[in-house]
């Protein structure tokens, strides 16, 4: 619903829309990792739960003839489905803010020496 809302209404705002229902679009997304991997304990953190809702978002935008980058207010998904077996490890390391990542390179390259 959210996709075709954003694809054919004229939503002002898509990251207001996003930060205040994201929880609502992701809430199937711990059942359905749950199914995928066998294990009614798994758990998502936050940020995999929104990664995953994003992705999910973006392949009914790319059905659609859109994709998550013709909104760029909208955070981007760096969610691989299925490519490592599962692993919630793996998927959470592949999940960086890469924005921050930046910043920590570019600070710590001004506290290199000048050699």
């Amino acid at each position: 619903m959210f996709a075709l809302m954003l694809m054919f209404c004229e939503v002002t705002n898509p990251r207001q829309l996003w930060d205040a229902h994201w929880e609502s679009l992701s809430d199937d997304i711990e059942a359905m990792t749950r199914c995928e991997r066998d294990d009614p304990t798994v758990t998502l953190s936050e940020d995999v739960l929104k990664d995953r809702a994003l992705y999910e978002i973006d392949q009914v935008f790319m059905r659609n003839g859109h994709c998550l980058k013709d909104f760029p207010t909208l955070p981007k998904s760096n969610y691989i489905p299925s490519v490592h077996g599962g692993n919630q490890l793996v998927q959470e390391e592949l999940v960086y803010d890469q924005h921050s990542l930046t910043i920590d390179a570019d600070n710590a390259e001004d506290r290199l020496n000048d050699d």
